[in-house]
C-alpha cells in the first residue's frame, strides 16, 4: 500500500491491485449506457480531465476511460452541462471529512474540492455499483463533477 495526500484527505491505495481491476473492466459506463449526454462525455473526454487529474489517476492506479457510472446534472447554459461520476479504487481514506455531506434524511450533497475551474473531485467510503473485478476488495471512490462543453452536432439537452 503507498500514501497518497489530495486537498484535505489521505489515502493509502494500492496502484498494482487498482490497475488489475481495470485492466479487465471492458469499457465505461457511458460506453455502455450510449445515451446522447454519455455519448458528448465520451466525444469531449479529452478535454475533461486535465493533466494535474490524469497524475493522480495514474497514482491511483485509475484508468480515466473506465468511469464507474456517468450520469448528466444540468444544462449550465449554453453549450455548458454539468455532469457527475465516479470510479473506484483500492485502498482506504485515513483521514479527511468525506466527499458528502447529508443535508436531509435521504439527501446528500457532494463536498468536494476544485482542481480547475471546471472540475472538483474527492474521496468517499460509501461505495455503489461495484464491478466484478473490484468485489471483495477494499475500495474508495473518488466521486467527480465537471462542466462540459456540448459537441456532439446533435441538439443538446435543454436541462
Amino acid at each position: 500500500m503507498e500514501s497518497i495526500n489530495f486537498g484535505r484527505w489521505k489515502l493509502t491505495c494500492d496502484p498494482e491491485s487498482t490497475r488489475k481491476a481495470y485492466a479487465v473492466v471492458p469499457m465505461g459506463s457511458p460506453e455502455e449506457c450510449g445515451c446522447e449526454p454519455c455519448l458528448n462525455f465520451i466525444a469531449a473526454r479529452q478535454q475533461i480531465y486535465k493533466p494535474d487529474v490524469l497524475e493522480l489517476f495514474r497514482k491511483l492506479g485509475i484508468s480515466h476511460d473506465r468511469e464507474v457510472e456517468i450520469y448528466h446534472m444540468a444544462r449550465l447554459g449554453p453549450g455548458r452541462h454539468l455532469y457527475g461520476g465516479w470510479f473506484h479504487l483500492v485502498g482506504s481514506i485515513v483521514s479527511g471529512a468525506d466527499a458528502a455531506r447529508q443535508i436531509a434524511e435521504n439527501t446528500w450533497q457532494p463536498h468536494l474540492e476544485k482542481t480547475s475551474d471546471s472540475f472538483s473531485l474527492g474521496f468517499r467510503s460509501q461505495i455503489e455499483l461495484v464491478r466484478p473485478p473490484f468485489k471483495n476488495l477494499p475500495l474508495v471512490q473518488l466521486e467527480f463533477t465537471v462542466e462540459v462543453p456540448w459537441i456532439l452536432d446533435r441538439a443538446e439537452p435543454s436541462q
